[in-house]
Parts: structure tokens; C-alpha cells; sequence
């Protein structure tokens, strides 16, 4: 048996045409800052047009702490503050605890799949 930590992947996929970025989170962010200081470098250099619109799936992640967390909202102020709008989608059960627990829930727009976000961005608002 292996000790070391599963890979932490990021997957980029822009979706339609610039209707909004689809960041794929899989593996674990637990007990390191490697991966949540990765996630919020990727969303820094997203080359996104005009004020960014986000999809950010966490379906794929099979360990959170306080530093995954804390890339979450990293990744919260930075699209408000360039005036755009980030959807976090498909979040395991756990995570979702932990989001009410600190009340993020109502700070955060959730979403239960990929699909559903997406489509919000497609829809004419």
C-alpha cells in the first residue's frame, strides 16, 4: 500500500462560446496546501474575456479541509471582484456539511450538477 496522497488534477473546459469555464477539481485537498494554493493559480490565470464566469465542479473530490475551503471563497472574491458570477456545482455531501456549518451555502451559488450551472449561463438572464 502506498502512502502517498492521491493526485490532485485541475481540468479546464470552456464551454460554448465564452458563455462561461467549466474547472473540473478532482482528488484531495486534505491536510496540504499545495493543491488549494494551485486551485486559486489557476483561477488567476484563466484567460477569460470580460467579467469571468465560473464553473466550479467539485464532484471529483474525495477530501476537504479548511485550505480547500479557503480556495473556494479565494475563488468567490476574486470573480465578484472582476464583476463576475461563479456557480459551484455537484458538491459532495460532506463538503455541502461543512458550506452550511459555515454558512457559505447562502453565500455560494450551488448547484447540484455541471449541467445545471452550465445551463444558467446559457439561459438569457
Amino acid at each position: 500500500m502506498s502512502s502517498e496522497e492521491p493526485a490532485t488534477r485541475l481540468e479546464i473546459q470552456p464551454v460554448g462560446h465564452g458563455e462561461c469555464t467549466v474547472l473540473h477539481v478532482r482528488g484531495e485537498f486534505n491536510q496540504n496546501t499545495a493543491p488549494a494554493m494551485r486551485l486559486r493559480d489557476e483561477i488567476v490565470s484563466l484567460n477569460i474575456d470580460g467579467p469571468p464566469c465560473l464553473v466550479l465542479d467539485l464532484e471529483g473530490i474525495t477530501a476537504w479541509d479548511e485550505e480547500g475551503v479557503g480556495a473556494v471563497i479565494a475563488t468567490l472574491k476574486r470573480v465578484m471582484v472582476a464583476g463576475g458570477r461563479l456557480v459551484v456545482a455537484a458538491t459532495p455531501a460532506d463538503l455541502m456539511e461543512r458550506f452550511r456549518w459555515q454558512r457559505l451555502d447562502q453565500r455560494l451559488e450551488l448547484r447540484e450538477t455541471v449541467e445545471q450551472a452550465v445551463n444558467e449561463f446559457r439561459a438569457p438572464r
